[in-house]
C-alpha cells in the first residue's frame, strides 16, 4: 500500500465510514493473504493515526471512531474468510489462549493474531483487553491451551508482564507461552522475558513461527 493509498483509506477511517473503508480495501487485497491485509494495511493505517494523535492532529474521540471502524473490518473480514475455509474436528485442534495484559485497553493487534491463529485451524480464545494476571492463571489451569499469546504496548506495563510470566510458568503443563505487541518495536523485550517466552516482532514473525511449529503440524498451514 502506497502512502497516498493509505492516507485515503486513513481519512474513510477517521470519518467512520465502514462502507468506504471495506470497498477500498478489497480492491487492495485481491490476491493477497490475511498478513497483507492486518499488517500492511491495517496496522500501518493505525500506526499512522496513532502518530496523529501523538502530534495532536487529531483527537482522541477521532481515533476512537478509527478504532471502532478497523475492528468492524476485521469481524467483516474473519466472517469473509470463514465461509472460504473447511472447519476442522474441534477435538483436533491445538488450542490458543490470547490476551492482552493486566493495564492494556488496545486489543486490535490482537484480535489480528486470533484470526490469524483460527486460519491456521487453532480453537481459539480471545480473551480481550486488560486481563487480570489471576484470571488469566485461572483460565489457563482450566482449558489448558497449548499456545498462549500476550500482548503488550505499554512499557509501564512490563513489571506486569513479567508477573503474569512468572505465574504462567509454574504451571503443571508447558504451554508455549509467545508476547508480542506494539513495545515490541521499541525495546529489546527478549532480554526483560523468561528464556522458554518467545517474542514475536510483528506479524510477519508470527508467519514464520506457526510455519515452524510442531502444532501446526496437524493443522492449516501457510503456504
Amino acid at each position: 500500500m502506497t502512502d497516498k493509498q493509505m492516507n485515503e483509506l486513513v481519512s474513510f477511517l477517521l470519518a467512520g465510514d465502514e462502507s468506504s473503508s471495506w470497498s477500498f480495501i478489497c480492491n487492495l487485497i485481491e490476491d493477497q493473504d490475511s498478513f497483507f491485509f492486518f499488517e500492511d494495511i491495517l496496522t500501518k493505517s493505525m500506526r499512522y493515526i496513532g502518530e496523529l494523535w501523538e502530534n495532536n492532529e487529531i483527537s482522541v474521540a477521532d481515533e476512537h471512531v478509527a478504532s471502532n471502524i478497523c475492528n468492524l473490518l476485521i469481524s467483516r473480514y474473519n466472517l469473509q474468510s470463514n465461509n472460504e475455509t473447511t472447519p476442522l474436528d474441534l477435538e483436533s485442534k491445538p488450542k490458543a489462549m490470547l490476551f492482552c495484559i493486566q493495564g492494556e485497553e488496545h486489543s486490535i493487534g490482537m484480535k489480528m493474531v486470533s484470526s490469524i491463529f483460527k486460519e491456521n485451524g487453532f480453537d481459539t480464545r480471545y480473551l480481550g483487553a486488560n486481563l487480570p494476571v489471576k484470571d488469566s492463571v485461572i483460565y489457563a489451569n482450566i482449558w489448558r491451551p497449548d499456545v498462549i499469546g500476550i500482548s503488550l504496548s505499554i512499557i509501564y506495563n512490563l513489571p506486569t508482564l513479567l508477573e503474569c510470566l512468572k505465574e504462567l510458568n509454574q504451571l503443571d503443563y508447558n504451554p508455549e507461552i509467545i508476547v508480542g505487541g506494539r513495545i515490541t518495536s521499541l525495546y529489546q523485550l527478549k532480554s526483560y522475558c523468561p528464556s522458554n517466552v518467545v517474542v514475536i516482532e510483528g506479524l510477519y514473525h508470527l508467519r514464520t513461527w506457526l510455519k515452524g511449529n510442531k502444532l501446526c503440524e496437524r493443522v492449516y498451514v501457510y503456504n
